[in-house]
């Protein structure tokens, strides 16, 4: 856990992933939930200070929002976690999927409704509710190899993103990748030269560093 980690930092934590999954539309996998939460705690001092992140096998990794996904304390019976399908590759990868249970809708409106009054006075509330709107609806629509790319390719993040079991696989499909984010309207084809270099630059991705398998971008802004 994080350093001096209390019990109200673990009910924040919560309340955070319940915020994230609504603004997503109520259903992500569970490396969706890691990696937007990583985006937002590269954004937010404060949020910097509730968990931990560490280089993993995956990318950026956070043990403590891992446990708290699978076992909630506070925010009871608001998700449920749906374990990957056997003999699902793309569910073996993203390590199943996390769902808002109706009692959550009723509690994440509750949360918004709360957050949104107080981000009129609280600059951090502002900046949270901010945040968690530019990532949430834009990487929760990504496929995994798309997340992992931004995630991957982006030299802000490369403490985090050492080779992986997946890297080479997510640089193969480089240009595809690319080509499907101009699709989606992530990036604009103006953009997708610039990508494509970005990745070819992104040497660290492949080094013969390999993080240890157990836990030890599209930039957003207030990432660096």
């Amino acid at each position: 856990m994080a350093e001096n980690f209390s019990e109200e930092d673990i009910e924040t934590v919560e309340y955070l992933i319940l915020l994230i999954l609504g603004k997503a539309g109520g259903r992500v996998s569970v490396l969706h939930l890691q990696k937007m939460f990583f985006l937002l705690w590269r954004f937010h001092p404060e949020v910097r200070r509730l968990v931990q992140f560490v280089p993993h096998f995956k990318g950026p990794y956070s043990q403590d929002l891992q446990g708290i996904i699978k076992n909630p304390t506070y925010v009871i019976d608001c998700w449920t976690y749906v374990p990957p399908r056997k003999g699902s590759k793309v569910d073996r990868i993203v390590g199943g999927y996390v769902e808002i249970t109706p009692k959550g809708w009723g509690v994440y409106r509750l949360l918004v409704e709360g957050l949104t009054e107080k981000a009129k006075e609280d600059k951090d509330a502002l900046r949270i509710l901010s945040a968690v709107d530019l990532i949430a609806p834009l990487y929760s629509k990504l496929e995994w190899d798309e997340l992992l790319f931004l995630i991957y390719t982006d030299e802000t993040n490369k403490d985090f993103s050492t080779r992986s079991e997946l890297s080479k696989e997510v640089l193969a499909r480089a240009e595809s990748i690319v080509n499907r984010l101009v699709k989606k309207g992530v990036i604009t084809e103006d953009m997708k030269e610039a990508l494509l270099k970005r990745a070819k630059r992104s040497k660290w991705i492949t080094s013969d560093n390999h993080p240890p398998k157990d836990p030890v971008i599209i930039n957003v802004p207030g990432s660096t």
